[in-house]
């Protein structure tokens, strides 16, 4: 029993990679947007149905979504993490979180200069600021010994909270 104990101790427990966090946070801002999405589809409709040919896409749309995670977590999200960390340990010796909202303004800067790009850059912004303070608590708990909340308590919060939403959408709809 003791060796079994021994194992026990000295095993890590694995956390969470920054870019599977980010990930994960942009696939439960994604299904919230799509439920969001399919209440209003079906309150400017006349029918109260689900139609059938969301059912029938939904599989693509989730692949289409995991996607859209992956493009954003890789040109996004992560190079906007690593700046704010750079920045911070060249200017301070340490990192912030307050170092994150600044960097990943520089992505969106050139589409703020033209007027008809704003909304759009900054609905960006808004989705990525997000899983860019996700991946950085993510980083620093790494770094500093603690472990890190995996992606499966992420997704399940973000599956509750989307179920919850499409309830409450639903009941609001209906009444």
């Amino acid at each position: 029993m003791g060796t079994a104990e021994a194992a026990d101790e000295d095993t890590v427990r694995g956390g969470a990679a920054p870019s599977a966090v980010s990930m994960a946070v942009l696939g439960v801002e994604g299904a919230l947007m799509g439920v969001v999405l399919l209440l209003v589809g079906l309150d400017s409709g006349h029918t109260s149905e689900v139609p059938s040919g969301t059912l029938l896409l939904s599989p693509l749309l989730l692949l289409l979504l995991l996607f859209a995670a992956t493009v954003v977590t890789v040109a996004y999200v992560l190079p906007a993490v690593a700046l704010a960390h750079w920045t911070a340990r060249q200017l301070t010796g340490g990192v912030a979180w307050w170092w994150i909202p600044p960097a990943c303004t520089l992505w969106v800067l050139p589409a703020l200069a033209v007027p008809s790009w704003r909304l759009p850059g900054l609905a960006c912004y808004a989705v990525a600021l997000l899983p860019a303070l996700a991946a950085h608590h993510t980083l620093v708990r790494a770094d500093a010994g603690r472990p890190v909340q995996p992606c499966a308590a992420i997704l399940t919060w973000g599956t509750l909270a989307a179920l919850g939403l499409l309830l409450v959408g639903g009941a609001v709809l209906a009444g």
